[in-house]
């Protein structure tokens, strides 16, 4: 019996680390060929990005709107107030964010800051795809329109 419960244990053990080792890494690095081919999930886990256009408009100077992408869990600033929601994304670049959880301050300035929030929340909650171009991230709804751009958001 004790042979018995020792192979289960080791082929447990043995399964488990098998397992670790086939999953993508959380942070994998981003590289120009994995730019070029599309958004994937492994190439965007653990990636922090900057809205830099919503619905065709530039995010105006000072106005901090963030989206960081871990393992099912996006979060960031959308202008004024932080925000945290889930984050699916499959291997052909189709995603869902779920509803959006945000702390809720009023910000004054600088100027069009809830105009961004608004519209950063609307498009995480209208994307259904991810593309890449080139180092820019772009939020798509169904029909294909672009929602949001971001580049690499390179602060710490």
């Amino acid at each position: 019996m004790r042979q018995v419960m020792f192979a289960l244990a080791a082929a447990l053990v043995i399964t488990g680390c098998a397992g670790q080792t086939v999953r993508d890494p959380v942070d994998a690095p981003d590289s120009s060929a994995a730019a070029s081919r599309g958004a994937t999930p492994s190439d965007l886990r653990g990636s922090d990005w900057r809205f830099v256009e919503v619905n065709g408009v530039a995010v105006p100077n000072g106005v901090d709107a963030t989206l960081r992408l871990r393992n099912g869990h996006a979060s960031g600033k959308a202008g004024c107030n932080a925000y945290g929601a889930s984050w699916e994304m499959s291997a052909d670049g189709h995603t869902k964010f779920g509803d959006a959880m945000s702390t809720k301050m009023a910000c004054l300035e600088p100027a069009g800051t809830m105009e961004v929030e608004r519209s950063v929340f609307g498009a995480l909650q209208h994307a259904t795809r991810v593309r890449r171009d080139g180092e820019t991230l772009v939020l798509l709804d169904a029909a294909g329109k672009p929602l949001a751009k971001l580049a690499p958001d390179d602060a710490p």
